[in-house]
């Protein structure tokens, strides 16, 4: 099982990925002779507490990617009520230590589209990616570690 280690930064567990279209879209462009959008490489943040993984909207966009359905979001700044976002399908790849290594890509997956302007990442990977992996966070020593 292919697995990733890393130090936990200052805003907590961050791993590159790489935010891309489902095979069925890449099939319907490449049928209707469209281009096929490169795959977006990004910085996201593991997190737990969140079922649904989300992407900025400027990186959906740049895949050209329109809303599929929405989703009720409910966050710590919701105040306990549910918010309505767009959702879009996507796959999502995790790379390895290694430059350039991806070595977990989801099937196609909803995320929702948040924006995360002021963060230093551009995605949350929730436990609907998380449920096909294995993670270890430790915090006395400053590490994580993700097997997939």
């Amino acid at each position: 099982m292919p697995f990733l280690t890393s130090q936990i930064s200052p805003r907590g567990p961050i791993v590159r990925a790489a935010i891309m279209l489902t095979v069925a879209r890449k099939e319907m462009l490449a049928s209707a002779g469209q281009t096929i959008p490169t795959p977006q490489t990004i910085q996201a943040l593991i997190d737990t507490g969140a079922s649904i993984s989300g992407v900025d909207p400027t990186i959906l966009s740049a895949l050209g990617l329109t809303p599929t359905g929405t989703a009720e979001v409910v966050s710590a700044t919701s105040a306990g009520a549910g918010v309505s976002v767009p959702t879009y399908d996507v796959r999502i790849g995790i790379f390895a230590a290694r430059q350039g290594d991806l070595h977990f890509i989801s099937e196609a997956v909803q995320v929702t589209a948040t924006s995360f302007a002021s963060s230093g990442y551009q995605a949350l990977i929730g436990t609907d990616i998380l449920s096909k992996c294995i993670l270890h966070y430790n915090g006395a020593d400053g590490h994580f570690t993700l097997a997939y």
